[in-house]
């Protein structure tokens, strides 16, 4: 880079060391940057997820299904939180991990939450007598159970908002974590990284 420095009437040119790419600015900048896009999709994922949990498993009669649904949702947040790490570091294995875990929120919707709803529909359609997996939350005692509407409706519906939402946040942290890493290493492939990344 050369300047010139104008000094008493004469002119001195001055050459300058360039340490970075000045023709792929972009790429220089994903060689020093993480990608915390994808990260922050990613940690909004996980807590709508488990906001969704939550909801769900204190709404339902405790069973057998509700430990593999407690083990799936740890699960989730352990894989959750390592591909999230990993895709902050330019990871596009893992940012397929991501892509898969929103396609299994997807498929969650249709577990408990839907669960939820048909039961509740039959709760109210037998005189509620019949309760099939509701849990005490929804068909106990209003002023025992009431940090929330008892409402199986309302419980289903806002679960099934939580899941959409945290699989829209987990698929769209993938592809920009796809898109970033393929990016990425097509920039660092133009580099000497004999001496390091």
């Amino acid at each position: 880079m050369n300047n010139k420095v104008e000094n008493n009437g004469v002119v001195e040119t001055t050459e300058e060391k360039v340490y970075y790419d000045v023709n792929n600015l972009e790429g220089e900048m994903l060689r020093y940057r993480t990608n915390s896009l994808s990260y922050i999709f990613g940690m909004l994922g996980i807590v709508c997820s488990m906001l969704a949990a939550f909801l769900v498993l204190n709404s339902l009669v405790w069973d057998f299904t509700v430990i593999i649904k407690i083990l799936m949702n740890i699960i989730i947040l352990l894989f959750g939180f390592l591909s999230i790490e990993k895709v902050k570091a330019y990871s596009k294995e893992y940012s397929y991990v991501l892509i898969g875990i929103g396609a299994v929120c997807v498929a969650r919707i249709f577990w408990g939450p839907l669960t939820l709803i048909i039961d509740y529909s039959k709760y109210l359609s037998s005189d509620k007598t019949e309760t099939g997996k509701l849990g005490p939350t929804v068909v106990g005692s209003f002023l025992r159970n009431n940090y929330l509407w008892q409402s199986g409706y309302f419980r289903g519906i806002t679960s099934m908002v939580f899941l959409g939402a945290a699989a829209a946040f987990f698929i769209l942290a993938g592809i920009i974590g796809i898109d970033k890493s393929v990016k990425y290493a097509k920039y660092i492939a133009t580099q000497d990284t004999t001496k390091g990344v």
